[in-house]
């Protein structure tokens, strides 16, 4: 990302821009939360389709995702959006988060979601970098547009998932979440009616293998929630 003086070039188009590292023009081309919206997809992992068939190759193959109700990735993790999320997720550039909690929202009127469900952190991660992305886009959306937020969940494991690969993910996402405390649901429960009859929805940024939303997604199922979508912001083709 170049900043000039007075103003940032855009990560897209590279023409100058003086609030954002994304123009005006960028933004309303490529990230439209209703396109993405109104595109085929993949019935179970929600990737775009360019076919009228319902699933995709890989999942009509291996079927990973059983207890999400529906995958929502808004957009494809390629060309600048790797950039982007790299900035992001990785060098702490922290203005993209009202955008993307803006993204979130939007979708979140259009799915008709009752509750947000974060994924959480690994233990530790906060402290050590400050912030981490989701936690502070559920934030954001508590704090801006009143979404309510349910943190149902919290990670055991300390290991980062980018560094294994796709086998070492799967074998080891199972045992990484879990509900939170007795005492801090029932604190919930006490505030919430009928909780498990809502619209829950996960968020997290980037789905890789899916593993992490099937396993959270299963978490809450056991629980008693009755429904239970995904959200994110990319997802790797």
């Amino acid at each position: 990302m170049s900043y000039l003086h007075g103003g940032y070039e855009c990560l897209i188009c590279g023409k100058k821009n003086f609030l954002f590292p994304i123009c005006k023009k960028c933004r309303n081309n490529y990230f439209s939360v209703e396109k993405a919206l109104a595109k085929t997809r993949c019935s179970v992992c929600g990737k775009e389709l360019i076919s009228i068939k319902d699933k995709c190759l890989e999942c009509r193959e291996s079927q990973t995702l059983f207890h999400l109700d529906k995958m929502i990735p808004l957009f494809s993790y390629r060309l600048w959006n790797k950039n982007i999320l790299f900035l992001w997720k990785i060098e702490g550039v922290r203005i993209f988060s009202k955008f993307f909690c803006d993204l979130f929202y939007q979708a979140l009127i259009l799915e008709k979601i009752d509750y947000v469900v974060p994924i959480p952190p690994r233990p530790g991660k906060i402290r050590e970098n400050g912030w981490d992305q989701i936690d502070e886009i559920s934030s954001f959306l508590e704090a801006f547009y009143k979404v309510k937020i349910l943190r149902l969940l919290e990670r055991k494991s300390k290991v980062q998932q980018k560094k294994l690969d796709r086998d070492e993910r799967l074998s080891s996402i199972e045992s990484s979440y879990k509900l939170i405390s007795r005492k801090k649901i029932k604190k919930i429960m006490k505030k919430e009616v009928a909780l498990k009859e809502k619209r829950i929805c996960l968020i997290d940024d980037v789905c890789t293998t899916g593993a992490t939303l099937e396993s959270c997604s299963k978490i809450l199922k056991d629980f008693g929630l009755t429904y239970v979508a995904a959200i994110t912001l990319f997802t790797v083709d």
